[in-house]
């Protein structure tokens, strides 16, 4: 998933995660780690100290939470097949944490 990182540092990583759980912004994730793959629709729940957080239904409080600690952090494009978001849906931008064994790539929705 890593193609065409533009890398920044870990800091501003978590600062623009907080930044769209602060604007309630909604967001589309995509994990892959060995033979596991999932993609859902998400908002940030939290995010600092090597993890990030996110609330899949807010009424269930439903969440997922992923370590990212060693990870490489940056922002990339994503080609809409890559995406593979629902119909009617796009990504405005996106960003990536990735390291040998998984990828999170965090699509910022329109």
């Amino acid at each position: 998933m890593d193609g065409g990182l533009r890398l920044i540092p870990n800091d501003d990583f978590f600062l623009l995660l907080r930044g769209w759980r602060d604007g309630e912004s909604r967001l589309w994730v995509k994990f892959l780690s060995g033979a596991l793959r999932l993609t859902f629709p998400c908002a940030v729940y939290d995010a600092r100290d090597g993890r990030v957080a996110f609330s899949l239904h807010a009424e269930s409080k439903s969440f997922a939470d992923f370590s990212v600690t060693g990870c490489m952090f940056g922002f990339r494009d994503v080609a809409t097949e890559e995406a593979r978001l629902p119909e009617g849906i796009e990504a405005e931008s996106a960003i990536e944490a990735v390291r040998d064994d998984f990828g999170l790539l965090i699509m910022l929705l329109k």
